[in-house]
């Protein structure tokens, strides 16, 4: 098993249900520009590993890794079409995720939802779909 969840396959099955994502590198670069459509970002947000079982030479650990979807939507003013537009990608979000399974991991969960900010200067809506994914990962004793 691989240390890190490719979020690569994340963003396929997003495309696979016709939603197109755009890269960032970070949130602070999905945030700078603003928007004229709604637009989607996958970002890693934080890794959890636990001892799960040890035996000589093998160290087996139970991984959790949380990432989001970040729903980017261009919003002049609090107003009914971009919540709309918001609940809308929300929904299509968690319906295309929520219970997904990539092996050799568990079936994607639903961790938590908020809105992360409105930025005044370009006029974005950020919301952030957060979900969690477990797995086991194996390390074997490197002797130097």
């Amino acid at each position: 098993m691989q240390f890190n969840f490719d979020l690569n396959q994340i963003e396929a099955a997003l495309k696979r249900a016709g939603i197109t994502t755009h890269y960032a590198a970070d949130f602070n670069e999905a945030r700078r520009k603003g928007v004229q459509n709604t637009l989607f970002c996958v970002l890693p947000l934080d890794e959890d590993y636990e001892l799960a079982t040890s035996i000589n030479g093998q160290d087996e650990y139970q991984v959790t890794e949380i990432f989001a979807v970040m729903i980017i939507v261009p919003c002049r003013a609090a107003n009914r079409q971009a919540d709309a537009e918001l609940r809308k990608a929300r929904e299509q979000v968690k319906q295309t995720l929520a219970g997904l399974t990539i092996p050799p991991y568990e079936p994607i969960k639903l961790h938590r939802g908020r809105i992360v900010e409105f930025n005044p200067d370009t006029k974005n809506l950020i919301y952030q779909c957060q979900f969690s994914v477990s797995g086991l990962v194996t390390v074997n004793t490197k002797v130097m």
